[in-house]
């Protein structure tokens, strides 16, 4: 697993700690992305090859050719492919789930459709709040994501699942190309 440079994107808590946790486990400098305009970063990204990109609470959508020159992944905060898009934590407390959690997939060219490389499960409860959910799905990526990425070390993401999406799916007409 080689990559010419390893980049973090991502606002928060939960980029800082897994900044800290790519490093450690890279042992190589990753670079955290600070730009927050939309062309910017498509010019930014245009210019990325052979990198490994941290996608970590961030809302910026990988145009077509970032992500076929590049390894990205991305923290999404439901189990996949349930509650694509924003809000997935609200999507399951409104849809009366029971179990909810986190997934650290590959970016592909849709959004939230890469193959799955690890998820965790989190019982919902009557009186789980959505902010104290969200909260929980943050502690557990970050408590998770050395396993995620010993699974990309070791090449063994899961098979990408396609399913029909419940609720919370992305409504914001974006392309990837």
């Amino acid at each position: 697993m080689n990559f010419k440079k390893i980049y973090l994107i991502g606002e928060g808590r939960i980029a800082k700690e897994c900044l800290k946790i790519a490093h450690n486990f890279f042992k190589q400098e990753v670079l955290l992305i600070t730009l927050k305009n939309k062309n910017e970063l498509d010019v930014f990204f245009e210019k990325i090859s052979n990198s490994l990109i941290l996608s970590v609470n961030n809302f910026y959508i990988f145009q077509k050719k970032c992500v076929e020159s590049n390894f990205i992944i991305n923290y999404h905060n439901s189990l996949l492919p349930k509650y694509k898009g924003r809000n997935a934590h609200i999507w399951a407390i409104w849809n009366q789930e029971n179990i909810t959690g986190i997934t650290w997939h590959k970016v592909d060219c849709t959004i939230d459709t890469g193959d799955i490389i690890l998820q965790k499960e989190i019982k919902i409860t009557n009186s789980l709040t959505a902010i104290k959910l969200l909260q929980m799905q943050q502690n557990l990526a970050i408590n998770s994501f050395e396993e995620c990425l010993k699974n990309i070390k070791n090449s063994f993401p899961q098979p990408k699942i396609i399913s029909v999406v419940r609720g919370g799916g992305y409504s914001q007409n974006k392309s990837t190309t």
